[in-house]
């Protein structure tokens, strides 16, 4: 009974947070001129699906609106695989087809590749540290290159009032042989929520800097599904 009555304060709670700061971030961006900062909302989905021991076969999707929460900008759709080695190790490949419209006058269409190393150090008071290399292999409008992802991210579970939570804080620099230059930072500020025994809601804020692409100053809310099979 505890488990079923928690589920309604829980899609409460996320569609209250989300709401409160999705709407700051739209009032910032709109106070701004500057047509290279936008406020947006990524609404992603993923489910794992367990096909062997320690291997589980992924599928992605999402519509991601931008232009101050105001039009589709971006759509993805991926597959891949993630195998857990151990208690310490994870790794990954997926492959995702993406259309982006950044603004009306730019389109672009990207074949991506990526392959993750994710080790995870588990530090004093229950804290956990994962740092994720991610290389991607893109081809946008027939043009190629390499990105390399560093998402390093510092996790703890806790238990708020009979509600399984997990806070995290994590920061992402890109290195893009496009520019020859660390070109991107992201600042993530989330919680992941279990849902139900397969469903996990992951709510975060992320705050992106990029001088290179237009717009690049982004102020993000992200609403990401995992689904376990």
């Amino acid at each position: 009974m505890i488990r079923d009555n928690r589920k309604p304060v829980v899609f409460a709670a996320a569609g209250i947070f989300i709401f409160m700061i999705l709407s700051r971030a739209k009032i910032c961006a709109q106070q701004s001129d500057n047509p290279n900062l936008d406020s947006q909302f990524w609404p992603d989905t993923q489910a794992n699906i367990r096909i062997a021991q320690n291997l589980n076969l992924v599928l992605f999707g999402t519509i991601r609106l931008g232009r101050n929460n105001s039009a589709l900008v971006n759509e993805q759709a991926g597959i891949g695989l993630n195998r857990i080695w151990g208690r310490y190790l994870s790794s990954s490949v997926q492959y995702r087809y993406i259309n982006s419209e950044p603004t009306p006058e730019r389109q672009a269409r990207e074949h991506r590749i990526h392959m993750d190393i994710t080790p995870r150090i588990y530090l004093v008071h229950k804290f956990v540290l994962t740092d994720r290399n991610r290389v991607e292999w893109r081809d946008v409008n027939h043009r190629t290159s390499w990105r390399y992802r560093n998402r390093l991210q510092l996790e703890r579970g806790m238990t708020f009032r009979q509600i399984k939570l997990t806070p995290y804080l994590a920061i992402e620099p890109y290195y893009d042989t496009r520019f020859k230059a660390w070109n991107r930072t992201q600042l993530f500020s989330g919680a992941r929520v279990p849902i139900t025994k397969h469903v996990t809601f992951d709510g975060f804020y992320m705050r992106q800097w990029d001088a290179r692409v237009n717009p690049g100053f982004l102020h993000v809310i992200g609403a990401f599904w995992r689904l376990e099979f």
